[in-house]
């Protein structure tokens, strides 16, 4: 699966939401948002640059990125965000409501947290 910058660095702004959803940051959460980047092939000097990026897109500018995707990278995207979600262990309830509401406003598959964990195994 193949992502431009622009869209990668959509993603990384969707999951560092995700990861402050719950008003807590916990290095489980951290750990598996920077995991991707290696999956991606992204070289540790360029990881900075994106979570920099990420800062400075908007979120309606975000949203429309991952929208415009096809439906195996937007199953990647509503999976990723799952997996981030439960890292901890406990899936707050601000957490789910901000993956509806990204899903809704992205066009995402529908899934349950336990799908997006098998997604992730087998992409």
């Amino acid at each position: 699966m193949i992502f431009n910058g622009q869209e990668l660095v959509a993603i990384i702004k969707m999951a560092k939401a995700m990861v402050m959803a719950d008003g807590k940051i916990e290095p489980s959460e951290i750990a598996v948002m920077t995991r991707e980047f290696m999956r991606f092939g992204v070289p540790q000097n360029q990881v900075d640059l994106l979570l920099k990026a990420s800062d400075n897109i908007e979120a309606s500018q975000a949203v429309a990125l991952v929208a415009g995707m096809d439906e195996e990278r937007k199953k990647y995207v509503a999976s990723y965000l799952g997996v981030i979600m439960a890292a901890d262990g406990d899936i707050d309830d601000n957490e789910l409501a901000l993956w509806t509401l990204i899903s809704t406003l992205c066009g995402l598959p529908t899934m349950n947290v336990l799908d997006a964990i098998n997604n992730m195994k087998n992409l």
